[in-house]
């Protein structure tokens, strides 16, 4: 009897928030804090590419 295991990835396209394995993978992969991938998903949404872009912007304040 064989069977197959699937072995559960987060999602390519989005950040599931809920999801904390999937908020650090993401972080170690966006090279950024857990609080800064929060900030820019609560800016423009879970998507990515949208994150990415959030991400790459210059910072507005001066510090």
């Amino acid at each position: 009897m064989n069977r197959r295991f699937r072995i559960s990835t987060p999602d390519e396209r989005t950040i599931d928030i809920n999801d904390e394995y999937a908020m650090e993978m993401w972080s170690r992969e966006l090279n950024v804090t857990t609080a800064k991938l929060k900030a820019a998903i609560q800016l423009v949404g879970t998507a990515v590419d949208a994150v990415r872009k959030q991400l790459n912007r210059p910072s507005s304040s001066a510090s």
